[in-house]
């Protein structure tokens, strides 16, 4: 029988020295905003983790920081692959580490409402852009691209003002083979890169949810 709860009720770092302590060969899945993370365990390591975009140690220590979400672990469950040699102990201090280091920097507020964007289904890349083109918080090297950014922003409000329509909550737009979206954050920009696969009606909620 899988074991299933609530990250509020009992945390990931817990759920890993769990599963590590008893020696269990399992799948530990975490559901956040829409978006599923997984981290493997074989007779008492971690293994394997995944949090899209990103596989191995990368993928565990994002996962380390959800503090909310639906999770549930499946015994006997093998990993598919091994992206992860580190002693699960070494690893598991080591992350809670940074997400101390991260905590205590602390993440001006933009800083947060990327990661938190991150956290959302189908986000790959996220950032906060001034109007003026400059780079807030990002996850990503955007820095050549975000004078367009800003631009394109602005120019689709001056065009909504000319015609009289109310500025739109989000604007998409193709990049390549790469979906984009944006929408205002405070007095700034918030611009989200998209798995291309993803419809944007199914993640507006938990963008919402995240800038709020």
């Amino acid at each position: 029988m899988a074991l299933v709860g609530n990250l509020k009720d009992l945390k990931v770092p817990n759920l890993v020295q769990l599963n590590c302590m008893e020696r269990n060969t399992a799948k530990l899945t975490i559901e956040h905003s829409g978006k599923y993370g997984f981290i493997y365990f074989h007779n008492g390591q971690v293994a394997h983790a995944e949090y899209d975009p990103d596989m191995g140690e990368k993928a565990f220590n994002r996962l380390l920081f959800l503090n909310e979400g639906d999770f549930k672990v499946e015994s006997g469950v093998k990993p598919p692959v091994v992206s992860i040699k580190t002693h699960w102990n070494n690893l598991l201090l080591e992350g809670l580490h940074n997400v101390d280091t991260v905590q205590a920097s602390n993440e001006k507020p933009e800083q947060r409402v990327v990661n938190m964007l991150m956290n959302v289904k189908g986000v790959q890349n996220a950032a906060v852009i001034s109007r003026e083109g400059e780079v807030i918080a990002s996850t990503f090297d955007v820095k050549d691209e975000s004078p367009l950014v800003a631009f394109s922003y602005l120019e689709v409000k001056k065009l909504t003002d000319v015609i009289l329509m109310d500025e739109p909550e989000f604007i998409s737009l193709q990049k390549q083979k790469i979906k984009t979206l944006m929408t205002k954050y405070n007095n700034d920009i918030a611009y989200m890169e998209l798995d291309s696969k993803i419809q944007f009606e199914t993640i507006i909620q938990f963008v919402r949810k995240a800038l709020s």
